[in-house]
């Protein structure tokens, strides 16, 4: 039988968990870390106050954690407060919205007894769903990590992702010029840049609190599709290799079968499930359309000169992603 590895031997973690606004939320990730089965000498937990108006500092407060403020809003800004302030070897991160299972930190401390791995990707998995948005997002997103480590290049989604401290001290922090999809382009700038290697961990698990209306889904949807023209225009920026954006026919097609669900359901062919299916396929197209195409135009400006910029630093053009939603 093999021992367990001496608690010296652990890496000492850094928990980084950005929150805005969160007061309803943050309270239950930030109870399920401190329960964590994890050395309590070996870690520790930095909550990043990310410009909150309500009551988000209060409840921060109640817990025994590292309360830390980023006054310029956005994600990258808070975490990378948090890569900044932190003592770990290892940066763990996961969102306000998260809670963490027991195993969490150890599970993501394991993987990085291999000194190759640089990264680590938990899997995503979902809190009970109350509403027909949080139903749909359950069955949208399915395993969301695992999804995302087979893509092409793989990438870690920063909801439930652990680094070494030397990635960053190799390919850099977040890029703050990035409101949204920080993690995509992290991750492509770690294939890309380090000489370690993404692993992942399936039973590192983070159990993600969806939008509970369709107006937080839609809304939702936009950020995601911002943030991939985003990355979109950065690579164009890049290597001159345009990427196409969503397409006005795609909301056709899903109109189309909204249309047919319904007639289903009328002549009592069909299933209620179906038509909120339909539904929220069709919002999904429409938000990716709107917000893939603002982003793309969004980063046209932002990332001008990018080429240039990374031909100074040495740097190479990363591999090209296609701007498409998370699978459905």
């Amino acid at each position: 039988m093999s021992s367990a590895p001496n608690q010296s031997d652990l890496p000492f973690i850094s928990v980084v968990v950005p929150v805005r606004n969160g007061e309803d939320m943050i309270d239950d990730c930030i109870a399920s870390i401190l329960a964590c089965d994890y050395p309590a000498d070996r870690h520790e937990v930095l909550v990043v106050d990310n410009a909150s108006t309500d009551a988000t500092p209060e409840v921060i407060d109640r817990h025994p954690v590292r309360h830390l403020t980023e006054p310029n809003r956005g994600v990258s800004f808070a975490r990378n407060r948090g890569i900044a302030q932190g003592r770990g070897d290892v940066f763990a991160f996961i969102d306000g919205d998260c809670v963490a299972d027991p195993s969490w930190l150890r599970e993501l401390a394991a993987a990085f007894s291999d000194p190759s791995v640089g990264c680590v990707a938990g899997e995503l998995r979902h809190l009970p769903a109350g509403t027909a948005a949080e139903r749909q997002a359950v069955r949208m997103l399915g395993e969301w990590q695992r999804y995302a480590v087979n893509s092409n290049p793989p990438y870690a989604i920063t909801a439930n992702a652990a680094f070494r401290r030397s990635v960053f001290d190799e390919i850099g922090p977040f890029d703050t010029r990035m409101p949204r999809a920080q993690d995509v382009e992290l991750g492509l700038r770690f294939n890309e840049r380090s000489t370690l290697r993404l692993a992942y961990s399936e039973h590192a698990v983070a159990r993600h609190r969806h939008r509970s209306t369709q107006r937080g889904f839609f809304r939702q949807q936009l950020g995601w599709s911002y943030g991939a023209g985003l990355v979109a225009a950065k690579y164009h920026a890049i290597d001159g290799r345009p990427s196409p954006p969503p397409r006005l026919r795609d909301i056709g097609t899903q109109l189309r079968g909204l249309g047919v669900t319904l007639r289903l359901l009328l002549t009592r062919r069909g299933k209620r499930a179906w038509v909120e299916d339909a539904w929220f396929s069709l919002m999904r197209q429409v938000a990716w359309y709107v917000g893939a195409r603002a982003g793309m135009r969004r980063g046209a400006r932002v990332f001008r000169g990018e080429a240039e910029r990374r031909r100074a630093q040495g740097g190479i053009a990363y591999p090209k992603p296609p701007p498409e939603p998370p699978p459905a």
